[in-house]
């Protein structure tokens, strides 16, 4: 497995101007890291808004791995991360048995791009893609 999430581990910094948001507004800045935990992918988010808050996030799932089931968090109760290919690794986040949010994190040629498009299901409303290219960081 490790040799499969390798390319995809690091600190990543976000390009906002190639960014694209459906919602919400586009983040001031961002980093994403991604480590390996003895197996375990660990995502770690940092994002300070376009209006100055910060927040941070964190997950970890094991990749190609059953589905994990979360504790009663109110939005999602189960994730999934799989790869697709070795340029793609894909995370689903489930309620009910269905997919509300799919980010799909995609690696460039040269594995100095990042491009995550997420795409949230809201029930009975619509969906949304947003568009994260992030940078490698040197």
């Amino acid at each position: 497995m490790s040799d499969k999430i390798g390319p995809f581990l690091g600190t990543w910094i976000l390009d906002a101007a190639e960014s694209e948001f459906e919602q919400g507004d586009p983040p001031k800045s961002a980093t994403l890291k991604i480590e390996d935990n003895f197996g375990m992918a660990v995502f770690s988010m940092n994002t300070v808004s376009a209006d100055g808050e910060v927040t941070n996030d964190s997950f970890e799932a094991l990749p190609d791995g059953p589905e994990v089931k979360l504790g009663k968090s109110g939005l999602v109760d189960a994730m999934r991360l799989v790869f697709d290919g070795d340029d793609k690794l894909v995370s689903e986040a489930r309620r009910g048995g269905l997919t509300i949010m799919k980010a799909t994190r995609e690696l460039s040629a040269d594995r100095q791009t990042l491009t995550v498009t997420q795409v949230v299901h809201l029930v009975d409303v619509d969906s949304f893609t947003n568009v994260s290219v992030y940078k490698r960081a040197q």
